[in-house]
């Protein structure tokens, strides 16, 4: 029986409230910069994807350094200029993105929440993200609903690795076999969960959110 249910953060509660590849340019043009959002935008996806399947291989956990080579990436694929003060440039963006008014939850995600604590049903959180995570969850009510946070630079472990998962389950005193997962991500949730013995489902927005990823669990 599942008596805990587990959320990723980005992608599944959560999405940024612009593109990235807007932000990113509308800050470099602080700097002096007209850049190409789409540029970046697809420069930001290729850097994101290439350290999403390399994950702990690449820089450990991902924390400010790994996301300074994001962004870094990023910017290049949209022929950043020689002369551009970077490192000012990813302090900004950087502290930006710790912000709760960078970030929109989805719909659903309120009414899912609270529909789960009515229900008697645990709710934690366990992400691939870095500290800043608890600033923004500072912004949304709904976030008091989540406990254990387990985020992964502060546990020096990151989805899809088995140590993670184990790590929630002593934090809630929790059986794998009592333990899902919700996310948006195959490779760091599904197979993640699926290596440690826990329950899982996906979003694949739009056309299925959090309330069709409960549902294909049977909640």
């Amino acid at each position: 029986m599942i008596r805990a249910i587990f959320f990723d953060a980005g992608g599944t509660l959560l999405h940024t409230a612009e593109p990235v590849g807007l932000t990113y340019a509308r800050f470099a043009q602080f700097f002096g910069w007209r850049a190409d959002a789409e540029k970046i935008e697809q420069g930001f996806r290729t850097a994101w994807d290439r350290r999403r399947k390399g994950g702990m291989s690449s820089d450990a956990v991902l924390g400010r350094e790994g996301w300074r080579k994001i962004v870094d990436s990023s910017l290049q694929s949209a022929e950043m200029p020689g002369s551009f003060p970077l490192e000012d440039y990813f302090h900004e963006v950087y502290e930006h993105f710790a912000r709760p008014d960078a970030w929109r939850a989805f719909p659903e995600t309120e009414e899912v929440l609270l529909k789960l604590k009515k229900g008697g049903r645990k709710t934690g959180l366990l992400s691939n993200w870095d500290s800043r995570l608890r600033k923004v969850l500072q912004g949304f009510a709904w976030a008091e609903q989540l406990d254990p946070l387990v985020i992964s630079e502060e546990v020096g472990s990151e989805k899809p690795n088995l140590e993670i998962f184990r790590l929630a389950e002593q934090k809630g005193g929790f059986d794998p076999a009592e333990c899902a997962l919700i996310g948006d991500d195959p490779l760091s949730d599904g197979q993640g969960a699926e290596r440690a013995g826990w329950q899982w489902s996906l979003v694949s927005r739009p056309r299925g959110g959090l309330g069709e990823a409960l549902a294909d669990l049977s909640l």
